[in-house]
Parts: structure tokens; sequence; C-alpha cells
């Protein structure tokens, strides 16, 4: 190789990294209907498998749930409605991955954490359920009582232990 073709590889390398990095830049901040919001959840699932202990994984789970409802919260404000179903699907999912986490690892301790947070954010959801515009053609709210269901079943579930 000569120091011609060295020089556009470094270069290239350079300009894949940069790519890479403002990418993961603008994901932070992608909301569902975002190129980057696929970058943005790959990120999460990485940062998810580097947690080593399950008070990691729960701290990181519950800081996404918070994400997730301001997604939802977003959808509503900007009548992003088609959006509705996956992300409400994200949240509840979210919910439930942290409710088997304490209880397959018996994280008694965290208990009470975790069901003041859903607790909160089912009075979140509720509002959202009442300001949602229902004299349209979206019928899209139900999953917002979907959510505000699952997270009655999960604070029950977390109840028994």
């Amino acid at each position: 190789m000569n120091l011609t073709t060295i020089s556009k590889i470094k270069l290239g390398a350079i300009v894949v990294l940069l790519i890479l990095i403002l990418s993961l830049i603008f994901s932070q901040t992608a909301a569902s209907d975002s190129p980057f919001f696929g970058i943005k959840r790959l990120q999460e699932k990485a940062f998810m498998k580097l947690k080593g202990t399950p008070e990691d994984k729960l701290n990181f789970m519950s800081t996404l749930l918070d994400h997730r409802l301001k997604e939802l919260q977003d959808i509503i404000e900007h009548g992003s409605f088609g959006e509705m179903w996956t992300t409400s699907l994200r949240y509840s999912t979210q919910a439930g991955e942290m409710t088997d986490l304490v209880i397959a690892n018996n994280m008694v301790d965290k208990v009470e954490g975790i069901k003041n947070q859903f607790s909160n954010h089912k009075k979140i959801l509720n509002d959202m359920y009442v300001a949602y515009p229902k004299n349209t053609n979206n019928l899209e709210y139900k999953y917002i009582e979907d959510d505000m269901n699952y997270l009655n079943l999960y604070l029950e579930k977390l109840s028994k232990i």
C-alpha cells in the first residue's frame, strides 16, 4: 500500500466514525417517528446488556420507563396518533420487564420505589386519557387505558412480594 491509499482509508474511517458519533448524539432525543429512533432503541439495548447487576438493570429500566411515558406524552402533544400503538406497547412491556426483574431477583427493597413510579405514571396516563381527543376517528386513546390496566396488574404482582 502506498501513502495515498493509507490516507484514504484513515480519512474514510474518520468520516464513518464521525457519522456514527453524530447519529448517536441525534438519537438521544429522537422521537418514535424520527429516522434516528432505531439507533436510539439499539443503543438502549446495548446499554442494558452492559448493566452488570439486577439493581443496575432496574435503575436503567426505570429511566427508560420515564422516557417511554414522555414518548406517549409527545405523541399526544404533536398529534402523531399513528405512533400510539407501538409506543404504548413499548411502555407496557418495559413496565412488565421491570416487574419481572424485581420478582425474579426478590428485590424486596426496590418494590416501594417501583410501585410509587407506577402509581405516579398511572396519574399521568389518566390525565393523558382524559385529554385525548375522543371526538375523532382516533381510537388509539384505548392504548393509554391498556397501559393503565397493565400498571394495575403489575402493581398487584408487586404487592405480593
